[in-house]
């Protein structure tokens, strides 16, 4: 019975295998001891790194627990970042690009001063058609009582070589000393003579034209006596002589392209025009179909490099948020185990994507703003001008692509199974 108990207390050295069953029984018990340690461990260990990524229905984290996610691989995100800066600067560039092609292609309807203009009947723009009417039209019109003023222009395009380079332009002629010709003189004085021609500041610029200098235009030498501002289309420029001198080259005297008339009642006046059996049509009539030329010129062009580069940047946020998903998905997986609804994985998808896309846009923006200063020193003819309702329409692109980009990413989120949180490795 005494070694019995001393059995029981662990305590006995004798007998048969005795020894050995003491010493078997106590090295289990320890083993299991430090096993329940080791589990309870883990299971703090496991705790505390679910708590890192909790979501409660109350409280949500969802931004922190997307940025912990976001800057888990910093040279992938500033890739990212500069890839989608890009995107939106090809926006930014591109949009003030269609702008500043609007306001020059309708910069002489604006600048002229003219409320109306009367043309060949069946004229519907000032740069796209070829109008021909009898000079006597003038003096038809400036007799009507509701007209201020009127003069009388030509106008046509030709590619001149000038100083060995070859330059579109818009030949304007009119009458020295009534509008239609340069508005704006930064240097020099208007044409008086037959032989003497104003030319826009950028078309001096490129072909290094200064006052004073000859030149040959259709074979003929004339004088450049001034230097127009503001007078610079998209890849063209205008070139200002006498209503005479472009009748000389025409071998068209007596006739005109158009009638410019300046008036306070143009309601009244485009009546008595066309009372006349005239065609006449307003400036901003002029203006719209001017503008339509340019959309079947540039806007479909325009409109698709818009798209390419909205799908680029969107694409480049939706493979960066998926490689992100698949390099921590065992971190997602502990999310969906703690019960995280569909909702707060959308927002946690959907706060990564906007965030890389704001963060690309100002980049975009920056590097947009610098872009347009450069091309404006190199190609000044390509005005970029960026208008607030463009910055406006970017800021809505670059979230969209945010939005748009979550789709990829949320749907292979919601298809992982909360088991991978488990997973070895």
């Amino acid at each position: 019975m005494s070694e019995y108990y001393d059995r029981v207390r662990g305590k006995a050295t004798t007998g048969p295998g005795g020894a050995a069953s003491v010493e078997t029984s106590a090295t289990s018990t320890e083993r299991k001891r430090a096993s329940s340690r080791a589990s309870a461990d883990a299971s703090a260990r496991e705790s505390a790194r679910a708590s890192r990524w909790r979501l409660s229905p109350g409280e949500s984290r969802s931004v922190p627990v997307a940025w912990r996610f976001l800057l888990s691989g910093r040279g992938r995100l500033i890739a990212s970042v500069a890839a989608v800066g890009l995107a939106l600067m090809l926006l930014v560039l591109l949009e003030g690009l269609s702008t500043g092609i609007d306001r020059r292609v309708t910069v002489y309807e604006d600048r002229s001063g003219a409320e109306l203009f009367v043309a060949q009947p069946g004229t519907r723009s000032f740069l796209g058609s070829t109008s021909a009417i009898p000079s006597q039209v003038v003096d038809q019109v400036r007799a009507l009582p509701s007209v201020t003023w009127v003069s009388r222009v030509r106008g046509f395009f030709s590619v001149q070589l000038i100083e060995g380079r070859r330059v579109p332009a818009y030949v304007v002629g009119y009458d020295a000393g009534s509008p239609g010709g340069p508005w704006s003189l930064v240097q020099g004085r208007e044409p008086a003579a037959d032989d003497e021609v104003v030319v826009a500041s950028g078309l001096a610029n490129r072909a290094g034209l200064a006052v004073g200098q000859t030149i040959a235009l259709f074979g003929r030498p004339f004088t450049v006596v001034g230097v127009a501002g503001d007078a610079d289309m998209f890849m063209a420029s205008f070139v200002f002589m006498t209503h005479a001198a472009t009748d000389a080259l025409l071998g068209s005297s007596g006739t005109t392209s158009f009638v410019l008339v300046g008036t306070d009642e143009p309601e009244t006046a485009i009546r008595n025009i066309r009372g006349l059996g005239l065609h006449a049509l307003t400036t901003s009539e002029i203006r719209t179909n001017d503008l339509a030329l340019k959309g079947q010129a540039y806007t479909a062009g325009l409109r698709l490099i818009l798209a390419v580069a909205f799908s680029v940047g969107t694409l480049v946020i939706a493979l960066t948020i998926y490689s992100t998903v698949m390099d921590r998905r065992r971190e997602y997986g502990v999310v969906k185990a703690l019960g995280a609804s569909g909702m707060q994985l959308g927002r946690l998808v959907l706060a990564q994507t906007l965030a890389l896309a704001l963060a690309g846009l100002l980049v975009g923006l920056v590097l947009a703003a610098t872009g347009a200063a450069v091309i404006g020193w190199v190609r000044p003819q390509f005005a970029i001008v960026v208008t607030p309702q463009a910055v406006k329409q970017v800021v809505a692109m670059a979230l969209a692509m945010g939005v748009v980009a979550a789709v990829v990413p949320l749907r292979r989120l919601v298809d992982l199974p909360p088991a991978v949180a488990f997973a070895g490795g």
